[in-house]
This record gives C-alpha cells, structure tokens and sequence, in this order.
C-alpha cells in the first residue's frame, strides 16, 4: 500500500513504483469512480490500444448477436 498526500489544488503524485507498473506516463488520463467506501482510480484504456487484442478468439458470433439484439431494441422503440 502507497500513501499519497493532496496538494493545496487538490493534486496527488501517484509514486513510481505504481505508474510503473500501470505502465502511466505523462499525459495519461485516469477514471476517477466514487465507491461505497472510497474512490476508485483507473487508467483510462484507449481503444485504439486494444486493436488486436482479441485475435485468436472468434468474435464474430458475439457480435452479430449484440448487432441483432440492438437492431430489435431499435425495431422496439420505432414501433412506438
């Protein structure tokens, strides 16, 4: 676990051990979500990083069926 300190403009230094390991550099851009019993940071993911990523898998199946369920919502709410 890794103390930090807020600054007077409400700014924190993430230590190097951690940045290193979420590989974050300068510019990166973190999610901040409030939770029950603290707040939450996580490095935003660029989707055009994941390009790729699911390669060996065949996706096509899965996504012809979330197309197939979105196109019938879209029917739904038309229909009214």
């Amino acid at each position: 676990m890794e103390v930090v300190t807020l600054s007077s403009k409400g700014q924190i230094v993430i230590p190097a051990k951690v940045r290193k390991k979420f590989s974050l550099k300068e510019g990166d851009s973190l999610v901040v979500t409030e939770e029950k019993d603290g707040i939450r940071l996580q490095p935003l993911v660029n989707l055009s990083d994941l390009w790729g990523v699911d390669s060996l898998k065949d996706t096509r199946p899965m996504l012809n069926e979330m197309r197939m369920e979105w196109d019938d919502e879209l029917d739904d709410k038309a229909a009214l």
